[in-house]
């Protein structure tokens, strides 16, 4: 965001459109609009509230529901959003502000389930296919202030980026208000939406049901095309899994438990995530072959021809209010009456999936731009993912070695990526070297590698209150199961009872 504002300011006009996210993203997502669109430091804010204030004490909770809780968090927020809090413009001229509305869309992971029909081999009885995917859609104003961000209660951008980083490690669900958007579940075919209006939700980066895609629909959907700009959607991967691990790999290893369903845990969404990527690759190269193909058949198809193409389009549209659709088709150029080649282009779009769909740009920041100066593997520069990603949790100081990381990877991704974007030279040396001079920490301090014996003992005191609280936990767990026992077995009992020969009959 730093970049963006030097890029702006010095007349390179560049703005975000739509910012996505799941789990701890979610996060990252809110308060990241929230600075671009009030004119806040959003280097400041984000390493106020990742490194300074996000930390297992702030986290714990207090009753024995779940280990930890966001109700002390939820109550900070304000007070780190303030105007003039730990991200105020400061003398360097801070205090540029977006001045076009941001999308922002929050994934979920919900706990009940919704239905809706598929079409199978009967037409007349549709299978019920199940979704545990859902998302949270907002348009955010520029100078909206706090109140578009915390209300309304139950239903808030807040409430929405909560919960999604809940993860079941150590928080309990979150209840959302979804009565207000009952219609739009309804448009997209879902049958059993709950008179309640309520849903429980869980960690949002569960499910990978592809997040660029919902992005990029957003930002288009706000904004409109225009041809005038180039756009890149950049998606944020600081875990950056290494494939190419050698010990996944190797005969005589013997990975440990844990290992394996740490290395379990942290494939799932990178592969959600790239899978999403390679199926962007492939629209776009599909987006191409229709065009050409359409070109080059066009002008060779007779005027019934034509009218075949509009009765087979028709066809298609009646057919499509029929359907369930996750994302409704829209946006395509309509064909002017005489142009039969735009008929041709929107058939075979229709056909392919690629209705309202353009060539887009693509790019990861990660780690893997600075996989040079970790030999190979990623995860030594990572220091808080160790305890299922809470490591940095338990220390400040890896929560600071993280955060150099992160801002040496977006460093290094301006460096090498702003020139295939076609900025001018000149103007790429002074947005490197604007945002170098905004460092916080030096390359030298990411840690990396760190384990539990690496922690400082009252960092090692807080992981001991926590397993305390484990403790708590899990018992009041087993005393909850022990009270439901009597009574199911007691129905149990009645049951066989009736069964017996001579009763019940």
């Amino acid at each position: 965001m730093t970049a963006v504002r030097k890029l702006d300011e010095d007349g390179q006009e560049a703005t975000v459109d739509a910012i996505g996210g799941a789990s701890a993203g979610a996060l990252v997502s809110f308060f990241t609009s929230y600075a671009l669109l009030e004119g806040l430091d959003a280097e400041a804010l984000l390493h106020e509230t990742w490194v300074e204030r996000v930390s297992l004490p702030l986290l714990r909770s207090d009753d024995a529901r779940a280990l930890l809780s966001f109700d002390e968090l939820r109550e900070r927020v304000p007070v780190v959003l303030d105007a003039d809090g730990p991200a105020k413009p400061g003398s360097d001229g801070l205090g540029w502000r977006q001045d076009r509305k941001i999308a922002m869309h929050i994934q979920l992971t919900g706990l009940r389930g919704m239905t809706y029909p598929i079409r199978g081999l009967r037409r007349d009885a549709p299978i019920a296919g199940s979704t545990y995917a859902d998302w949270g859609r907002f348009e955010l104003e520029p100078g909206g202030g706090l109140e578009q961000m915390l209300e309304p209660d139950g239903r808030s951008p807040l409430d929405f980026v909560l919960a999604s980083a809940a993860s079941p490690g150590g928080f309990a669900p979150q209840l959302l208000d979804r009565s207000a958007d009952a219609g739009g579940y309804e448009g997209h075919g879902i049958q059993n939406f709950p008179e309640s209006g309520h849903l429980w939700y869980t960690d949002g980066g569960l499910l990978g049901a592809q997040p660029l895609g919902r992005v990029i629909s957003a930002g288009r959907a706000v904004h409109g095309r225009d041809e005038d700009s180039a756009g890149v959607h950049v998606l944020i991967d600081p875990r950056s899994e290494n494939s190419k691990l050698d010990i996944w790999s190797d005969p005589d290893a013997e990975p440990s438990w844990q290992g394996g369903a740490s290395r379990a845990l942290a494939v799932l969404s990178e592969q959600s995530l790239f899978d999403d990527m390679r199926r962007i690759e492939k629209d776009n190269a599909r987006i191409e072959w229709a065009r050409r193909l359409a070109d080059r058949l066009g002008d060779g198809l007779s005027d019934e021809g034509e009218k075949t193409l509009r009765d087979f389009l028709g066809d298609v549209e009646r057919e499509r209010k029929e359907m369930r659709a996750d994302e409704r088709a829209g946006g395509s150029d309509e064909p002017s009456t005489d142009d039969t080649a735009a008929l041709l282009h929107r058939a075979l779009c229709e056909i392919g999936g690629l209705t309202g769909k353009e060539r887009i740009s693509i790019d990861v920041i990660s780690p893997l731009v600075l996989e040079d100066n970790a030999d190979g593997d990623v995860g030594t520069l990572l220091a808080g993912e160790f305890m299922g990603d809470f490591g940095g949790f338990l220390s400040r100081e890896l929560r600071a070695s993280d955060f150099a990381l992160g801002y040496e990877s977006a460093t290094e991704w301006l460096r090498q990526s702003l020139p295939v974007c076609e900025v001018d030279e000149e103007l790429v040396a002074s947005t490197v070297g604007f945002v170098e001079s905004r460092r916080r920490y030096d390359p030298d301090e990411i840690k990396g590698d760190e384990k539990l014996s690496d922690l400082s003992l009252r960092d090692r005191l807080e992981l001991v209150r926590l397993g305390a609280h484990l403790f708590r936990v899990l018992g009041s767990g087993a005393l909850e199961l022990r009270s439901r026992i009597p009574d199911s077995l007691g129905t149990a009992i009645e049951n066989a009872r009736e069964r017996l020969p001579g009763r019940g009959r």
